[in-house]
């Protein structure tokens, strides 16, 4: 594993950042998040969990002592709490009926399909490692990298896109009865 060390480290620096730019992201709209049903807040948990899963294993790997077959259990171990997770973050979500089909489908697929075909993915490379297959660890960096993609594309929206969707509380007595900053440029679009 000696050279895979600095790409696990990086991996598991990168982790580290992108989990304080999701803090910076719920910092920004904290009463959006405070809503266990809300899609942003499920967001939130979906791309935490994915985060601290890529973050957990990618620092398992640079323990020097451990051999392959004790990785491949970590991988297995990390993949399945990620997949409980994902599930309990969706159910909530899945169950509201204020939104058409559609959206329910385009919510399932960021919070659970796509998350799912990543740990899928992870799970390979963690059987690989427990049958002794030295290049599963391709596979595990592929998933690695897979989640990064979510992960960043997920905190994206959640810096972005939440102020878009909240409702503006504007009050009675405001010189500003639309709510918008008075620097807000005309024409800017939502998504």
């Amino acid at each position: 594993m000696g050279d895979w060390n600095l790409f696990f480290a990086t991996t598991a620096g990168s982790a580290a950042t992108l989990v304080g730019l999701l803090f910076v992201a719920t910092q920004l709209h904290i009463g959006v998040f405070s809503d266990p049903k809300n899609r942003w807040a499920a967001l939130a948990q979906s791309t935490l969990t994915i985060l601290a899963t890529a973050f957990a294993l990618s620092l398992s790997f640079l323990i020097p002592a451990l051999n392959t077959r004790v990785r491949g259990e970590i991988i297995l171990g990390g993949a399945a709490f990620a997949i409980w997770r994902g599930i309990r973050i969706w159910w909530p979500v899945f169950r509201l009926r204020d939104r058409d089909r559609r959206h329910r489908f385009v919510q399932s697929f960021w919070l659970l399909l796509l998350p799912f075909v990543v740990y899928i993915y992870l799970i390979i490379g963690g059987v690989g490692l427990l049958r002794g297959d030295t290049t599963a660890i391709y596979d595990v960096s592929g998933a690695l990298l897979s989640m990064f993609v979510l992960a960043l594309r997920n905190t994206w929206r959640l810096v972005v896109n939440v102020e878009q969707d909240e409702p503006v509380n504007v009050p009675k007595d405001s010189t500003n009865p639309t709510g918008h900053h008075g620097a807000a440029r005309p024409g800017t679009t939502k998504e």
